[in-house]
């Protein structure tokens, strides 16, 4: 395996060589330090693997990693960056990267992500899936206050907003402008999507 690191930090590209001349199945490695390295580097050779720092000097590596594509359509590309924020690493896994590894991840994580893309499958390390997750999962979860959590779980026992209202001691139309914000909240169009998604997410006692 064959394998072109590209980044713009000196201390990086020799760590990163070293690491890699440990592992008996790559045959080579070759290190550029910009964008036009880069360019007439595989102009001139092949590589199978390409790991790109997502912030190269003065490029985004989400932004040329279409025209890298062009010119290696057959080269693997992860990302390797010090970049763990849920938003970079979506757009780069829009953008195209073949995988995403983190700077702090390990040598294990290095090897089973060049092992991985070379065989056509997708890799994030460890770490990276974590944050991933982590940020889909609250962006998933509906937060309601103390008092749309009351009217709902009012709604899921079938109670009528006039029942609600009395027993709640509130007019029918705070009721009704609550019932509008917990359907938003919880992008539901009706009724009862909002109590089918108020048992499957658990946000109701039944």
């Amino acid at each position: 395996m064959r394998i072109l690191l590209a980044d713009d930090h000196f201390l990086v590209l020799d760590g990163l060589e070293v690491l890699l001349s440990t592992f008996d199945f790559v045959e080579e490695t070759k290190s550029v330090l910009d964008y036009v390295g880069l360019k007439k580097m595989l102009e001139k050779e092949k590589f199978d693997v390409l790991f790109l720092d997502i912030h190269f000097g003065k490029h985004d590596g989400r932004e040329i990693i279409r025209e890298i594509k062009q010119m290696m359509p057959d080269m693997k590309i992860i990302a390797l960056t010090s970049q763990s924020d849920a938003a970079t690493i979506k757009s780069s896994v829009n953008a195209g990267f073949d995988g995403y590894l983190l700077k702090i991840d390990g040598r294990d994580d290095i090897e089973r992500a060049l092992k991985a893309v070379t065989n056509n499958e997708k890799y994030f390390s460890a770490k990276t899936q974590q944050v991933f997750f982590e940020t889909q999962t609250a962006k998933n979860k509906v937060e309601l206050t103390e008092r749309e959590k009351e009217i709902l779980q009012l709604i899921v026992q079938e109670k009528t907003t006039r029942e609600i209202a009395e027993q709640l001691c509130l007019s029918e139309k705070t009721i009704e402008t609550h019932r509008g914000n917990i359907m938003l909240k919880m992008d539901t169009r009706n009724i009862a999507g909002m109590v089918k998604k108020a048992i499957m997410d658990g946000l109701v006692n039944l």
